[in-house]
């Protein structure tokens, strides 16, 4: 059995990218992996102060610059789970997360080639050493196998918005991509079920579904669809070639904080943000001396751009490459 959690982090900012990451697992049974109940010895819920990991919607780990510690431990503790090499800068922890650096992550010119940010933050090295050493999973039955994060820098986050025209369309393009490479996961015919987060009010997908899936897929058949869960199973037939592919889409509220998986990419996805917005920010503040940083919600980004443009009027990057447009 596979299961799949996806989340986002930067939906509503208007600085910096939009991540979203999926975290897949895998067990002999159709027991959901829980590591709550499964690791307890070294997995808990924010807020407890012992050894354990924490693992939670990611806002629970991480507000106002405090917990970025905690995130790099679950972030590295699910990357040495799944058996990838552990980064030692950003570049690389996004090429490990399946991202092209520049190309899609728009790094350039916030961290030139020939530069690049240690990962984890110095600060965070003696919980993520040991997060690592705990081997907080190793006691479940099931297993972490693959993570694989997309992102959408302000430029082709503002690309996509022209193409398709709302702000949460461009989110659900970042979610189909996921989907898709979760549905190439489930060619092997192993029972595939991803769970994530409803995608504002909506609870109905069926349309948004067929219209980015018929490529690959036979049948999308609606389940329940109300506030508590949107439910659609996608289905293919078999042929002499490749077994018959399920996979089981769950869009339900509070994902984030109820799901395990959801819950590691969401610090997944904020962590690969943090690390971009320091960038971003340094770039900044080696131009403009004083110039407070800005985590790219609306107000505070209005008010960074503000005192961005009275020194630096003409500022290179030009505002229409890093100011997104909702």
């Amino acid at each position: 059995m596979r299961w799949i959690g996806i989340d986002e982090a930067g939906y509503g900012p208007n600085l910096g990218p939009l991540v979203m990451t999926a975290v897949v697992a895998e067990g002999p049974d159709d027991a959901r992996p829980d590591p709550w109940l499964d690791c307890p010895g070294t997995v808990c819920r924010s807020g407890i102060r012992d050894a354990r990991l924490w693992i939670d919607d990611s806002k629970r780990l991480y507000r106002q610059g405090v917990g970025l510690d905690r995130l790099d431990a679950a972030a590295f503790a699910a990357i040495d789970a799944a058996g990838l090499p552990l980064p030692g800068d950003f570049r690389s922890l996004l090429s490990t997360l399946g991202v092209h650096p520049d190309r899609e992550g728009e790094l350039l010119p916030w961290l030139p080639v020939g530069r690049d940010c240690p990962v984890p933050h110095p600060a965070s090295a003696a919980r993520v050493a040991t997060a690592i050493r705990l081997r907080p999973f190793a006691s479940a039955p099931w297993r972490i196998v693959a993570l694989r994060s997309v992102i959408l820098g302000p430029s082709r986050f503002n690309r996509r918005l022209a193409d398709l025209g709302s702000k949460a369309l461009v989110h659900f393009s970042a979610f189909a991509e996921l989907l898709g490479w979760a549905w190439d996961l489930a060619a092997d015919g192993t029972p595939t079920v991803v769970r994530g987060d409803k995608h504002g009010g909506r609870h109905f997908y069926a349309d948004l579904l067929r219209s980015s899936l018929p490529p690959f897929t036979t049948s999308i058949t609606p389940g329940p669809e109300g506030p508590a869960l949107s439910r659609y199973h996608i289905r293919s037939d078999a042929d002499a070639s490749t077994p018959r592919r399920s996979l089981t889409l769950d869009l339900l509220p509070r994902a984030d904080a109820d799901d395990a998986l959801v819950s590691l990419a969401s610090i997944l996805s904020k962590l690969l943000r943090e690390y971009w917005m320091s960038c971003f920010n340094a770039y900044w503040a080696a131009l403009v001396p004083g110039l407070k940083p800005s985590a790219g919600y609306p107000v505070d980004a209005s008010r960074f751009r503000r005192d961005l443009l009275a020194h630096l009027p003409d500022p290179d990057p030009p505002a229409t490459s890093w100011w997104r447009l909702k």
